[in-house]
């Protein structure tokens, strides 16, 4: 009677274990998931909201010539319960009739020991016919700037290849996600 009591205890216990497992498995992979999609959200909002500042700044009256821009995004300060957090912003031109669009695709990438979760999302943050040209500073596969918004471009296309910038999240964080807005 041990004996039976023993397996029908062993096999609850297993049961038991491999429930608790994958409860925490799912809790994890599920809050995981819940905050890249906050943060893909938190950084591609920021991002559009730097651009506007950037844009209006060259808008005004008084500014002339051109000047650099530091793109302040969320770091560090995003609460993210443990998990590694790294993203990467890349930004492109694209030109629609006529008019120059500069979009960013943001990757966020969070992970807590062997689980890992990513999103991307693409955001327009640039649409203008104005006569700013855009270069970036500090780009990850560039040892010189990038150009990627120039008001030539609308009439006469895109250069080919297409031009690109990418930065990682330790590089907006140490203040390398730079644009220079020149006025035409």
């Amino acid at each position: 009677m041990n004996v039976l009591a023993f397996i029908i205890t062993t096999i609850a216990l297993l049961g038991l274990a491999v429930f608790y497992v994958w409860y925490l498995n799912t809790y994890v992979a599920t809050d995981l998931l819940n905050t890249v999609s906050y943060t893909s959200s938190l950084v591609s909002s920021a991002l559009v909201h730097e651009f506007q500042n950037a844009i209006t700044i060259a808008s005004m009256g008084d500014v002339v010539g051109s000047f650099n821009y530091t793109l302040m995004l969320p770091t560090s300060a995003i609460p993210v319960q443990g998990m590694a957090l790294t993203y990467t912003v890349t930004l492109y031109p694209k030109n629609k009739s006529n008019t120059l669009l500069l979009y960013a695709n943001v990757t966020v990438t969070m992970s807590i020991g062997p689980l890992s979760r990513s999103e991307t999302a693409t955001v327009l943050v640039y649409s203008s016919a104005q006569p700013y040209e855009i270069t970036a500073y500090n780009c990850e596969k560039s040892n010189s700037p990038v150009t990627l918004v120039n008001p030539a471009w609308a009439s006469q296309g895109l250069p080919n290849p297409a031009l690109n910038c990418t930065w990682t999240s330790a590089q907006v964080q140490l203040g390398e996600a730079v644009i220079g807005i020149s006025k035409g």
